[in-house]
């Protein structure tokens, strides 16, 4: 199964054939590393449904998510993708306590290099959420989120701002 080709199928605002290849790779489960290798498309749209297939087969199958659990913070945060970007910051928060405190260390740099380096709303909004979740337990993150929503806070995008804003009145 190509699944490039089988992830750029369909309509842009549908999921594509994208459970195809998740009921494919649940049966074949060595082709994982075929779908990671499409996080690095040159076509957004087969990214985000790669994203989207892996969320649902690490949400059914820990073990694929901790076998790969390095990648997600040390090679796939390297995609150009926002719609990766996204995804990882989702897997994060939903896998945080999987992660080492070695490894929340690093989710907290790239996340915040994401919210510092992006226009994204979506990745600034989830960002700073992941973000004020992991600064419960780490003053000097706090601070670092605080500037965050300072620059954000009158966003003209309202759940940027909605975001920020709640931050800062938290804080």
């Amino acid at each position: 199964m190509n699944f490039e080709f089988e992830l750029s199928k369909g309509k842009q605002n549908s999921l594509g054939e994208t459970l195809k290849v998740v009921d494919f790779i649940k049966k074949n489960p060595k082709k994982v590393e075929h779908l990671f290798q499409c996080f690095y498309s040159e076509n957004s749209l087969v990214a985000m449904r790669a994203m989207n297939g892996v969320k649902r087969i690490i949400k059914d199958d820990k073990k694929v998510f901790l076998k790969n659990k390095d990648r997600f913070l040390n090679q796939f945060s390297n995609s150009k993708h926002n719609v990766v970007k996204l995804g990882l910051i989702t897997i994060y928060f939903d896998f945080l306590n999987y992660f080492e405190e070695k490894e929340v260390s690093k989710i907290k740099t790239i996340v915040l290099n994401w919210t510092n380096n992006s226009s994204d709303w979506m990745i600034l909004a989830q960002g700073m959420k992941l973000l004020e979740k992991l600064a419960k337990s780490d003053k000097s993150l706090k601070l670092k989120l605080i500037e965050v929503a300072k620059r954000l806070k009158n966003d003209e995008r309202k759940v940027v701002r909605t975001k920020a804003q709640k931050i800062l009145e938290d804080n």
